[in-house]
C-alpha cells in the first residue's frame, strides 16, 4: 500500500511539474477560454429565446420562434462537439443526423421527443458555469502566476514598485501554551507587516519561485476543468441531433 502511494505520488508530482511542457495543457487553456464566450451566448439566447417564445405562442408567432431557439441550441451544442473533439480528443459513440418520420411533422415530433434535444438545452447552462470557473482560475492564477513570475526582470525599473501595500497592518498572533504544574506557561510573539518592497535579486526569485508555484497550480487545476468539461460535453451531448452535420449533408457539403 505504501510503495502504491509513493508511486501515485511521484506520479501526481510529475504530472503537476510537466504541465506547461505538454501541448494538451495549452488545447486545454484555448477550449476553456472558448467556453466564454460561447457560454455567454447560447445562455443570452436560451435567457430571452424561450421566455419570448412562450409568451407569444398564443399568438402562433411564438411557436417558430421557439423551433429557431431549439435549433440554434442544438447548433450551439454541435459546435461545442466539434470542440471537444478537436482540442480536447473527446470521442463521440454516435453521431446522429438522422429523425424518424417521413413527413416534416413526424421528424419535428420525433426531435421534439428526442431525449438529447432536452439535454443538450440543459447542456448549455452547464457549460456556461464551467466557463465562468475557468475564467476566473485563467484570471486569477495563471495572470498572477506569471506576473509573479516575470518579477526578477522588472523589480529594480526606477519608479516601480514590486511588493505588498496594505491599507491596515497585518498582525499574526502565534502562540504556544503549555500546562505544568497548575501553571499555565506561554510564548506568544507579533508579527506586524505594514509593507513590504522587493529590492534585492534574492527576494525577486523568492516571488518568482511563488509564481512558478501558483501558475502551475493554475494549470493543473485548469487541466481538470478540461476533462470534466469533455466528460461533460460527451454524457449530455452523445446522442443529441448534429444540426449542422445536417446542414452539410443537405447542402451536399463535403460530398
Amino acid at each position: 500500500m505504501s510503495l502504491r502511494w509513493t508511486v501515485s505520488a511521484r506520479r501526481g508530482v510529475r504530472s503537476f511539474l510537466a504541465s506547461p511542457l505538454r501541448r494538451q495543457t495549452y488545447l486545454n487553456v484555448l477550449y476553456l477560454s472558448l467556453a466564454v464566450p460561447l457560454g455567454f451566448a447560447s445562455v443570452l439566447l436560451l435567457a430571452v429565446g424561450v421566455p419570448l417564445g412562450a409568451a407569444l405562442a398564443f399568438v402562433l408567432v411564438g411557436i417558430p420562434l421557439l423551433a429557431l431557439i431549439v435549433a440554434a441550441a442544438l447548433g450551439f451544442a454541435g459546435v461545442e462537439r466539434r470542440l471537444a473533439a478537436a482540442l480536447l480528443g473527446v470521442e463521440f459513440e454516435r453521431d446522429s443526423t438522422g429523425l424518424d418520420g417521413d413527413t416534416r411533422r413526424e421528424q419535428a415530433v420525433s426531435l421534439v421527443a428526442d431525449r438529447g434535444t432536452w439535454a443538450a438545452l440543459v447542456y448549455l447552462p452547464g457549460k456556461a458555469l464551467l466557463g465562468l470557473a475557468s475564467f476566473a482560475v485563467i484570471t486569477t492564477t495563471v495572470t498572477t502566476g506569471v506576473a509573479l513570475l516575470l518579477v526578477p526582470f522588472y523589480y529594480d525599473q526606477p519608479g516601480l514598485y514590486v511588493g505588498v501595500v496594505t491599507d491596515r497592518p497585518i498582525e499574526l498572533h502565534p502562540a504556544l501554551y503549555v500546562g505544568w504544574n497548575r501553571l499555565l506557561v506561554g510564548f506568544e510573539a507579533v508579527f506586524r507587516l505594514d509593507a513590504w518592497r522587493v529590492t534585492t535579486l534574492g527576494e525577486a526569485l523568492v516571488v518568482a519561485a511563488v509564481g512558478a508555484f501558483v501558475l502551475l497550480s493554475g494549470l493543473q487545476l485548469l487541466n481538470w476543468l478540461a476533462r470534466l468539461s469533455g466528460w461533460y460535453t460527451r454524457v449530455m451531448l452523445g446522442g443529441t441531433y448534429d444540426v449542422l452535420a445536417a446542414a452539410r449533408g443537405a447542402l451536399g457539403v463535403g460530398r
